[in-house]
């Protein structure tokens, strides 16, 4: 019984987040605006491009959940080990994005499947961001699976 009232909770919720916004339609946005100015910062971290060239989008006190390890980005894409670890490669292509926004459009949570260019490997990464004093998005935590 218990088993069956946790099903039914999950597929209610699944339904309830999954289905569109309904009210106004000028407060509706196209999230294809924000998936444009998201990935770019997300692929360009897993290609291995030089930090420097995103460092304002990652927030200071951000964190990346990898293998089961809580580390901080920084220290993480600093050391030539852990960096090989986490980043992708040059070729990876992007699956999926699933990106939802706050109503007041100041953090966003993405979900991004990535796979390698002969298919074989799949990576999941859910990442939380949020416009930084610098009003750009900066990316708070990242979990890698």
């Amino acid at each position: 019984m218990k088993r069956i009232a946790v099903i039914l909770i999950v597929l209610f919720s699944s339904i309830v987040f999954s289905s569109p916004i309904s009210g106004d339609d000028s407060k509706k946005t196209n999230n294809s605006e924000f998936v444009e100015q998201l990935v770019p910062i997300v692929t360009s971290i897993l290609q291995g491009k030089d930090i420097t060239e995103f460092r304002d989008n990652i927030s200071p006190e951000a964190y990346l959940i990898n293998n089961n390890s809580y580390e901080s980005i920084f220290e993480v894409l600093g050391n030539h080990s852990k960096r090989e670890i986490f980043v992708e490669g040059k070729e990876i292509k992007v699956g999926s994005v699933h990106l939802r926004l706050t109503e007041n459009q100041k953090e966003a949570y993405m979900v991004l499947r990535t796979k390698s260019t002969d298919n074989v490997k799949t990576s999941w990464h859910s990442i939380l961001f949020r416009i930084g004093k610098n009003n750009k998005w900066q990316i708070l935590s990242w979990h890698k699976s």
